[in-house]
């Protein structure tokens, strides 16, 4: 599942800002450079066309005055009013600065006479602050409000859809209560659209919850009329071989019958446990796994009576896990089972360590299809045997998923097979 991205208001909301943030530098930076243009390009422009225009007068009138305006000031280098700082000031422009200000200076050269003029930059300054700045202000004060506008918008027209997410987000659908969806709470003015959603994510999980409540009715009854012709055919057993003369031959089928009917018994009821809803408590005492393990490997004896595969049993400590002991029952004599059923010679080995019981056959393996398939309902591998129905590791599977018991394949074709079950809740004991 690719991961989930953040919420689309909280995106939004971060492409605004970065928009905003955007406009901020690129008014900062545009302000800064008509500054710089009005003060490098044009001021130095309009000193050089100042100075020609003066030579040009000079030349006709050698009387004439220099310039001396309120922001323009000009001065021979002969001059004994010239300020210290521009007597030796080589030609070009000059940046200075003074005590309180800063000025720019173009000192001009006409045969041996030598023209200094004289601009305040703070003019200037006061120039591009008024007439840069505050009509960039309100540029971007409005650029502000009609982003802040239509984020408001877009939080109103999505905040319905948050909300429906909201709430199927908080659904608990494994609860057996019926689930609280309401979309009658919807503000005033949302979309036609987005209540049609809300109605019909409504219906569909009212659908949904009939169709669980009727599943979870049908494998309750359906266990509970499976249970009552099993115990009629064990009491039959258990009668029939407490008859000492029962002959041997009769006496086997009859065992196995019995055998059978227990574990068909066992499978029963563990759909019954399934079959409830997850948040009802589950009746559950310590189990001794070593001991149905016992059970389960003289029970599996009865699938290795033609064939020259023994079942080994190797126990490092004891396993006690809090579950039904049918559960327990139920997941190992379906593993033990297999590993049975697949394996024509060699051996099965069976052992607990730790809180994990492995159970390792030598028998046929399976492909790396078969093991991705192998959890699936009626799925039995491209090598199965006659009998089975696919639906053996699939009971495992959701046993493991109930309970919280992982269980791992490791296969190969013609090297056998190893399935491993963690307990990770068990308690061991020392043998």
């Amino acid at each position: 599942m690719p991961p989930i991205s953040t919420g689309g208001v909280r995106r939004f909301s971060r492409t605004i800002t970065f928009h905003l943030v955007l406009v901020a530098f690129a008014a900062v930076l545009g302000t800064w450079g008509a500054g710089w243009v009005m003060e490098e390009l044009l001021v130095r422009q309009a000193l050089d066309l100042e100075a020609e225009y003066f030579w040009k007068q000079r030349q006709e009138n050698p009387q004439f005055p220099l310039p001396d305006t309120r922001n323009l000031t000009a001065y021979f280098h002969d001059d004994p009013k010239i300020p210290e700082e521009l007597r030796n000031l080589g030609p070009g422009f000059h940046d200075l600065k003074g005590h309180h200000h800063s000025y720019n200076a173009l000192v001009s050269e006409r045969q041996s006479d030598r023209l200094i003029l004289i601009f305040e930059g703070e003019q200037v300054r006061a120039l591009s602050l008024w007439f840069g700045l505050v009509p960039l202000a309100l540029v971007l004060i409005f650029v502000y409000a009609s982003l802040f506008l239509v984020y408001r918008f877009y939080r109103s027209s999505v905040s319905p859809v948050a909300r429906l997410a909201d709430q199927v987000e908080s659904l608990k659908l494994e609860s057996s209560q019926s689930p609280d969806f309401d979309v009658s709470d919807l503000p005033q003015g949302t979309d036609r659209e987005i209540v049609v959603l809300g109605d019909a994510l409504k219906h569909l999980l009212q659908r949904v919850s009939d169709f669980v409540a009727r599943e979870r009715e049908f494998t309750r009854d359906v266990s509970h009329e499976l249970r009552s012709p099993l115990t009629v055919m064990r009491v039959a057993c258990d009668l029939v071989l407490k008859d000492d003369a029962l002959a041997e031959r009769v006496r086997k089928p009859v065992t196995k019958i019995q055998r059978a009917a227990v574990q068909m018994t066992n499978l029963v009821e563990a759909f019954l446990l399934l079959a409830r809803e997850p948040d009802r408590n589950i009746e559950a005492s310590m189990v001794c796994v070593n001991d149905l393990l016992a059970e389960e490997v003289d029970r599996a004896s009865i699938l290795l009576e033609d064939r020259s595969v023994t079942v080994k049993t190797d126990f490092f400590n004891r396993l006690l896990v809090r579950a039904p002991e049918r559960v327990v029952s139920v997941v190992l004599n379906n593993l033990l089972r297999n590993a049975c059923t697949y394996t024509d010679e060699g051996s099965v080995m069976v052992s607990i360590q730790g809180t994990e019981v492995t159970i390792t056959d030598t028998g046929i393996g399976m492909s790396k299809q078969d093991q991705d398939l192998a959890f699936h309902v009626f799925s039995r591998g491209s090598q199965a045997r006659p009998g089975g129905h696919g639906v053996g590791l699939n009971i495992v599977g959701k046993i493991s998923d109930r309970f919280g018991w992982p269980v791992t394949l490791r296969s190969a074709p013609g090297e056998g097979t190893t399935a491993l079950v963690a307990f990770p809740d068990a308690v061991t004991e020392d043998l």
